[in-house]
């Protein structure tokens, strides 16, 4: 009885231990404003980084792999020709979107690797 309890309390403590080892090594990053991102654009070049934003009116084309991510006062472009769009992402909805932030032709834009559909209230800090 005693060794079967042992046994589970060191699974138990190797599993705990596993899950802390694997948030210690890559923590789930924070999304940030494109405003934020945009205002100190340099700080984050070549950086994978994660934004909150709204889809642009008019920006979506689906030919170019393109549009354009709103913050309050200012836009990033995305490009996201690596991977495939999730359904119910459209124009006028705050998305999150991951990816490598970088300058192409002088002009900073976000290579998407993941975006996130969904409530805009999932996004906002409680």
């Amino acid at each position: 009885m005693l060794d079967r309890r042992l046994r589970l309390i060191l699974a138990g403590l190797l599993i705990f231990l596993a899950l802390g080892a694997s948030l210690w090594v890559s923590p789930p990053q924070t999304p940030i404003s494109v405003d934020k991102l945009m205002s100190s654009p340099s700080e984050h070049e070549d950086m994978v980084v994660v934004l909150r934003g709204t889809v642009s009116n008019g920006s979506l084309d689906m030919q170019s792999y393109s549009f354009n991510l709103d913050g309050e006062n200012l836009t990033v472009p995305v490009n996201f020709a690596a991977i495939a769009v999730p359904n119910g992402m459209s124009e006028g909805k705050t998305i999150i979107v991951e990816g490598t932030f970088s300058k192409l032709n002088d002009i900073w834009g976000l290579s998407a690797e993941k975006i996130t559909v969904g409530c805009p209230s999932k996004y906002n800090a409680g």
